[in-house]
């Protein structure tokens, strides 16, 4: 499948109803929480053995998560455009640290700004995959790491969703605007980053056999013709 056309905004703005609504479900947020801490804190913890005060984390599409709270140590940025309905839900329980209430297609953050940057099972939320992933290329720095999580399906499922999305919305996905398979994933990540492991999370509880669905983690890093051209660059501004 071709790169996904992004969704109007308003159709993005009534998949954010859908998902606020899923968050005020009982027991919903110790039960991603649990989740979260099974299946992506050995992840983190491998990828960030050891974490310095001035190492700078960015968690995108976070909801009231916030996955890199698992992680000790560094500055940690959180994005979500939903952060003021998720205070008013769970009071008192998001983790410390910065807060931006926003979309993640522009973020006011400088070039090259972030040591991690994760998202787990967010990109399918967005309004605009292709521009979120443009931004983290560009805050990640050189010897960055990314961390994606995604739920994908087979490929046949998957173009019988971009249908029901595209051209019959009673059977749409109401919280979720995108979907892909899997090498529809990759081939995505790929264009933007060198990935460098690919982890089936076999027992995830987003996995849905009625759906056949998997979830799907993916470690990347910036790609290393990039980081040659930014060294040579570097190397030549030293020099002249």
């Amino acid at each position: 499948m071709a790169r996904h056309k992004a969704v109007s905004k308003a159709r993005w703005l009534l998949s954010q109803k859908h998902i606020s609504d899923y968050w005020q479900e009982e027991n919903v947020l110790g039960n991603e929480q649990a989740r979260q801490e099974r299946y992506y804190l050995p992840i983190l913890q491998r990828l960030c053995p050891a974490i310095e005060e001035h190492t700078r984390i960015l968690e995108l599409c976070s909801g009231p998560v916030c996955t890199a709270r698992l992680i000790t140590g560094g500055g940690k940025t959180y994005l979500d455009p939903m952060f003021d309905t998720y205070r008013r839900m769970y009071p008192g329980k998001l983790p410390k640290g910065k807060f931006l209430a926003i979309a993640a297609e522009k973020i006011p953050e400088p070039n090259h700004s972030f040591d991690i940057i994760s998202c787990i099972n967010g990109l399918d939320h967005v309004l605009n995959p292709e521009l979120v992933l443009n931004e983290i290329e560009r805050l990640l720095k050189p010897s960055g790491t990314l961390l994606i999580g995604m739920t994908v399906f087979p490929e046949p499922m998957t173009r019988l969703r971009y249908f029901f999305e595209r051209f019959f919305s009673p059977l749409r996905d109401e919280a979720h605007p995108y979907s892909y398979s899997l090498p529809a994933l990759t081939r995505t990540l790929s264009r933007h980053f060198d990935i460098v492991e690919e982890i089936k999370l076999d027992e995830s509880s987003h996995a849905d056999s009625r759906l056949m669905s998997n979830e799907y983690a993916f470690i990347c890093r910036p790609k290393a013709e990039k980081e040659r051209n930014l060294s040579a660059n570097k190397s030549g501004n030293d020099t002249a």
